[in-house]
């Protein structure tokens, strides 16, 4: 099957659906309590940096994301977040605060995946959130694979241990097995469209070549940054083809702040930033004015998109 008869069998399995679209599933799902609402199939939720501080201002910012998603209607099936989910030495009470915010996800019907950033610490990671390493698919590393009905997600491990654990390395990159993983699974997509994902950038983690030479893949997303930052990419100035990239913005430690949307359409992917606020290195405190250039900044990026076509 070819890319157009793809899409064209993907078009009419939604014209199929004759009550619901076959994009929302109803409310019998589960979705909370006392939640009415549909769910997107194909629409994912994109959060990163939430850098977890306990009795922080992190907190707050990242309970407010939370809420928000809760509350669309219809609901993203999936959500996933790109890394330095604690602070900056991945400490156990981080992970434990974190787990305790995100417990209105349980039973909301949100599919939702973790990724490692370099502020992240595997050993203290696992205890508190042993379904996300369980459901790896290497050992030693979070990987994923998401799947949706008009494009799948690679979610890939781009963290360094350090040597000492009391202390990050900052940058990122892909370790040789799981650069041999991801090769052969991309080779195994020839007409669905597919993402890559990790928390560090497509220069950090060498796999522009790579993606480059995907039949399918669509597109590369990020974190680490701290920024809403639309680019592309290419393997070389001799092929026209190049590779739609996009870091996105913390949920609330520094830079952009807010999340990305990701509506998954029949012939194209389209991201919308979702964002609050912009503040460089702490937000203002009570009774204080913010900067104008934060001010400016957040205002410049108000209905902001980033477009990936299918290939």
């Amino acid at each position: 099957m070819d890319r157009r008869k793809f899409l064209e069998s993907v078009a009419v399995l939604g014209a199929a659906a004759t009550v619901v679209p076959a994009s929302l599933s109803s409310c019998a799902a589960p979705g909370g309590k006392g939640w009415r609402g549909r769910f997107d199939e194909n629409l994912v939720c994109i959060i990163s940096d939430l850098h977890t501080i306990p009795d922080g201002f992190t907190e707050e910012k990242l309970k407010r994301v939370l809420a928000d998603i809760l509350a669309l209607n219809p609901r993203p099936r999936y959500l996933i977040s790109l890394g330095d989910n604690a602070h900056l030495y991945g400490k156990p009470e981080e992970y434990a605060r974190l787990k305790e915010i995100l417990a209105p996800l349980e039973g909301s019907g949100i599919q939702f995946t973790m990724a490692h950033g370099n502020h992240d610490k595997r050993k203290n990671f696992a205890p508190y959130f042993p379904e996300q390493v369980a459901s790896s698919a290497l050992p030693d590393r979070l990987v994923h694979v998401v799947e949706t009905p008009r494009a799948d997600f690679i979610v890939l491990d781009s963290l360094q241990d350090p040597d000492n654990p009391d202390t990050y390395i900052g940058g990122g990159a892909i370790d040789e097995a799981q650069r041999a993983w991801l090769e052969q699974k991309l080779a195994s997509y020839t007409e669905k469209p597919v993402f890559v994902m990790a928390h560090h950038g497509i220069g950090e983690t060498g796999l522009n070549g790579l993606l480059n030479a995907s039949a399918t893949c669509c597109g590369y997303i990020h974190g680490h940054d701290h920024v809403w930052r639309p680019g592309w990419t290419k393997k070389n100035w001799s092929e026209r083809r190049i590779l739609r990239t996009l870091c996105v913005p913390s949920t609330g430690y520094w830079g952009d702040i807010g999340y990305t949307l990701l509506s998954l359409e029949e012939d194209r992917a389209v991201a919308r930033l979702h964002q609050y606020e912009f503040f460089f290195l702490t937000p203002a405190e009570p009774g204080e004015q913010p900067l104008p250039q934060w001010a400016s900044i957040t205002e410049d990026h108000q209905g902001a998109t980033c477009t990936f076509n299918y290939l």
